[in-house]
């Protein structure tokens, strides 16, 4: 099976996370996929960040979706991680998806809010005009979500982000879908990985920091990693 090595939020661990400073440097760097994630705007744009504020990554402060898209774009979203990188913005999703799909890459798009119908659909045209539907996963740790998607679209993959096991049965319904564990889980539950493949379940994780995680995952038998750090092909497969 195919590793796939995701950089999560645009490998956090060494660039200003989900900017597009980040985004462009993993890919230079050959991560297979982006994996980022979407608030919404005052106006409803789907917005990629990974809190419900601006307070933590970013000079300003404020909700997301109390924030036009001119206030929130107006933050300095990459000086509180390094100076070297003053004036990242923050990024809109469409933004995100033109990088992708010049590029051929990947996206784990994590949803982090409650969304409804109507967001779910415009997000689902959104990939379908970037023509990024079949590269992308959309993940998420509320299965609403999930099951608004699936109702909306039989055919995008579905992720399910989890710490604790669960009964994967759930995940059948939602097929092509996908258990995205955070790695602990499936280090101290290994039977996971055969259970999910038995269903027709993929299987992911997030977020490794460090090659030797990665190592014995892959030996365990998951090939979609994600990770702050990056990692190369060539030091994982045998």
């Amino acid at each position: 099976m195919k590793l796939e090595i995701v950089a999560h939020r645009g490998y956090a661990g060494v660039f200003p996370e989900n900017t597009m400073e980040a985004f462009r440097r993993s890919l230079a760097l050959r991560a297979d996929s982006i994996e980022l994630d979407i608030h919404h705007s005052r106006e409803g744009i789907p917005i990629v960040i990974h809190d419900d504020t601006l307070d933590r990554t970013t000079t300003s402060t404020g909700a997301i979706r109390s924030l036009s898209v001119s206030e929130i774009q107006a933050a300095d979203a990459g000086s509180k991680f390094k100076v070297e990188f003053s004036g990242c913005n923050v990024p809109l999703l469409e933004e995100a998806l033109k990088l992708c799909q010049d590029c051929r890459a990947g996206l784990q798009l994590e949803i982090k809010e409650q969304i409804n119908e109507d967001e779910a659909r415009a997000l689902l045209h959104l990939l379908s005009v970037y023509d990024m539907s079949k590269r992308t996963m959309i993940i998420s740790f509320y299965k609403q979500n999930l099951d608004l998607l699936r109702r909306l679209d039989a055919e995008i993959e579905l992720g399910f982000l989890t710490t604790d096991p669960i009964a994967l049965e759930a995940l059948v319904p939602l097929a092509p879908a996908c258990l995205c564990a955070h790695y602990p889980l499936l280090l101290k539950h290994p039977e996971l990985i055969q259970q999910a493949r038995k269903l027709n379940v993929d299987v992911a994780v997030w977020t490794i920091r460090d090659i030797e995680t990665a190592r014995q995952l892959v030996e365990l038998g998951v090939y979609r990693l994600t990770s702050d750090i990056p990692l190369h092909h060539q030091d994982l497969q045998q």
